[in-house]
């Protein structure tokens, strides 16, 4: 007979801001995670939504069920005695304030990448959450992908020696579309291709090969109208494609590109490397494995399958069988919950935000080089680092 039981492990009441795509698939992996990661030290438990609409918020009634409470107030959810962890899924340019919200109430704070919109902004964040002494961290999920995760381990271990050039780049065909309505992707604080996939590559080479010391960029604009919610033709300034040039501390240099009017491209992200000993070269067309050349004049290359070996490990799926980017997204909360290191702290996220306004300057400004660490986000900054 089956007998009745209690957890040992305490719950964590998850309020997830936001219900758009990204909002969705969020809630789909807190739901995930309990059963993946049976031995975290909290079972997160799904409890508040906030929607940017009633629609979206009935919405997420219908999907979610009677025991989640849907709704469009923040200020509610922030209320709600049993939240105690917040998933921001808000619109880039919303980061800010929400930040705020959720670190003035000593909430612990899971915000979907990039930090803010603003590194001002994110800075405060950083300090705010020091002072609040919260668990925070922001959602860079390919910090999970097992291959990208040996391939840091290589790095470190010195089987490429030298790093001496690195390239990235990140394609997508979701912009080819004139027809597709403008939104916060394409228009306002927080849009543009350099945002929103930039800041995942910016944050890998941050991850795996170290500090940005120099970057300069060139962004442009292919589609220059988009309609809006009544069918006019608006103007869009966002970026479609970014292209940039970037140095390292250490003295190695690469270029990434992003764009999203690949045609063909589904999500897909190159990420190649060079040293003196070997080279690399990962693609997430095929994830779960890693391209490896190693020994210098003799290297050899190799192909190493990596299956679902992805940390913190999970008990669901067994490492036998291959990940793929909803085991990645848990896997970033689930770090969180177990006081982790893979998972990118706030202050990542805002290391990766100044580099991102950095590389809006130099674009600005005819792709100018900036350096980073005399850079403050404005121009006097940028001038004196010239």
């Amino acid at each position: 007979m089956i007998q009745r039981g209690q957890s040992d492990a305490q719950h964590i009441g998850i309020g997830l801001i936001g219900y758009g795509g990204i909002g969705r698939l969020h809630a789909l992996v807190i739901r995930m995670v309990p059963l993946m990661y049976p031995g975290l030290p909290g079972i997160p438990r799904l409890v508040a939504v906030a929607t940017a609409s009633d629609a979206s918020a009935a919405r997420a009634q219908r999907e979610l069920g009677d025991g989640v409470a849907c709704g469009t107030s923040i200020d509610a959810l922030l209320a709600n005695p049993a939240v105690t962890l917040v998933d921001c899924c808000a619109p880039t340019g919303a980061h800010g304030w929400i930040g705020d919200a959720v670190l003035a109430s000593r909430r612990d704070l899971f915000m979907e990448k990039p930090l803010t919109a603003d590194p001002a902004e994110s800075a405060r964040l950083v300090a705010q959450a020091a002072a609040q002494g919260v668990r925070a961290g922001v959602n860079y999920h390919n910090r999970h992908v097992p291959a990208i995760q040996q391939l840091r381990q290589h790095v470190a271990s010195g089987a490429l020696g030298t790093v001496r050039s690195v390239h990235m780049r990140y394609y997508r065909a979701s912009n080819l579309r004139g027809d597709r309505p403008v939104s916060w992707r394409t228009a306002g604080a927080g849009s543009g291709v350099l945002i929103d996939l930039g800041s995942h590559l910016l944050d890998l080479v941050e991850y795996l090969l170290g500090p940005i010391r120099r970057i300069s960029a060139r962004l442009r604009t292919v589609v220059a109208q988009r309609p809006d919610a009544s069918g006019a033709l608006v103007p869009v300034t966002a970026d479609d494609i970014a292209w940039l040039t970037i140095e390292l501390d250490d003295g190695a240099y690469g270029t990434i590109e992003v764009s999203k009017v690949v045609p063909g491209a589904g999500d897909e992200i190159v990420i190649e490397a060079y040293g003196a000993l070997g080279s690399c070269r990962y693609d997430s067309r095929d994830p779960n494995s890693l391209e490896l050349a190693t020994g210098g004049a003799a290297a050899t290359t190799l192909r190493r399958v990596t299956a679902s070996r992805v940390q913190p490990a999970a008990a669901l799926p067994s490492p036998e069988m291959p990940t793929g980017v909803l085991q990645w997204h848990a896997a970033a909360l689930a770090d969180l919950i177990a006081g982790g290191t893979t998972t990118a702290s706030l202050a990542a996220g805002l290391a990766v935000d100044r580099a991102l306004a950095a590389a809006r300057y130099s674009a600005a400004h005819g792709g100018i080089a900036v350096e980073l660490a005399a850079f403050a986000g404005d121009q006097e900054a940028a001038d004196a680092a010239r």
